[in-house]
């Protein structure tokens, strides 16, 4: 077989060596896999990424850099485009991921999976709000796409391996404001599972910050169902409804001859419901905004080097 592996990397000139190191002393000992690339995917880094891995030319190993930082599940897809191997790991450049479990997913893959999660044992070196959120999202993005892999909980994923024909499937999909991890809940397949402990990092901070996970999480929900618009249209029909039964407690307590009086409650009424109106406004103009995106039919990135020609 052939063994392709894809590592996003930005700013991880501390890390890349150890990573690739480990990377190809694990593969070594596997005598079935005949052939072996690594495509190391530089997220336009502001360091040495690209040279540190262009050292290792001689090893099998490729790095691509980016025109511009597009973003780790950007620089995912432009490995899957170029990734051959009959089977693909996808695995992160700062070698907290235990490449020791490369085996034991080859084996599930081997035994009919084409998606294989490699999931953390746990997550208890994050705080608990982070694990309880992660948690919730991953179980709404498993209703959204009707329970595909419900038994496999994905919010310990961390890394994992993709069968030449999801390789396939993903490549054939260009959308451009999409979630990775998302599509390939959403392609469906058979999935499998094992699990790691989960490393601590050697060297730097992790960029996956609270803004960069809502914005997966608004790609991830926006880019695979239409939920906030249904929600949009249950919200408008219940404030209508709470609207026009107010209407007719007003008109009956004037029939009474006491007529409703307060500029206080008045202004609470038109804030709550402009409010309202600008969060579906807001809503409908993310929708808008994505059409536009995908009619432009630019690019999804552009290769600024390649060390494999140069």
């Amino acid at each position: 077989m052939k063994l392709s592996v894809v590592i996003p990397a930005y700013n991880e000139e501390k890390n890349i060596a150890f990573t690739l190191d480990e990377l190809l002393a694990t593969i070594d000992v596997f005598g079935d896999i005949k052939q072996t690339e690594i495509i190391v995917i530089d997220d336009h880094s502001a360091d040495s990424t690209f040279n540190v891995v262009s050292a290792f030319a001689g090893k099998g190993v490729r790095c691509i850099r980016l025109s511009r930082r597009c973003g780790s599940h950007t620089a995912l897809r432009a490995g899957t485009k170029e990734a051959t191997g009959d089977a693909v790991l996808f695995i992160s450049a700062d070698g907290q991921d235990d490449p020791a479990c490369l085996k034991n997913m080859l084996d599930k893959w081997r035994k009919g999976a084409k998606i294989v999660w490699a999931l953390r044992k746990n997550r208890n070196d994050e705080p608990w709000h982070i694990r309880k959120t992660a948690k919730l999202f991953y179980k709404l993005l498993n209703w959204i796409n009707g329970d595909r892999v419900d038994t496999i909980d994905l919010s310990r994923a961390g890394f994992y391996l993709l069968d030449r024909e999801v390789v396939n499937a993903i490549n054939s999909c260009l959308e451009k404001n999409t979630s990775l991890f998302g599509l390939i809940t959403w392609l469906g397949f058979s999935h499998n599972f094992v699990e790691y402990e989960r490393r601590q990092r050697k060297h730097g901070k992790s960029k996956w910050n609270f803004r960069r996970r809502l914005r997966l999480a608004l790609d991830w929900i926006v880019a695979f169902s239409g939920l906030p618009l249904k929600i949009m249209s249950l919200i408008g029909i219940i404030v209508a409804s709470f609207g026009f039964l107010y209407a007719i407690f007003i008109i009956i307590m004037a029939v009474k001859g006491r007529p409703a009086t307060g500029w206080a409650s008045m202004m609470v009424v038109i804030l709550v419901l402009g409010g309202t109106q600008m969060i579906m406004l807001g809503i409908i103009g993310e929708y808008l905004w994505r059409n536009i995106e995908e009619s432009r039919n630019r690019p999804l990135y552009f290769i600024e080097k390649d060390s494999s020609k140069s």
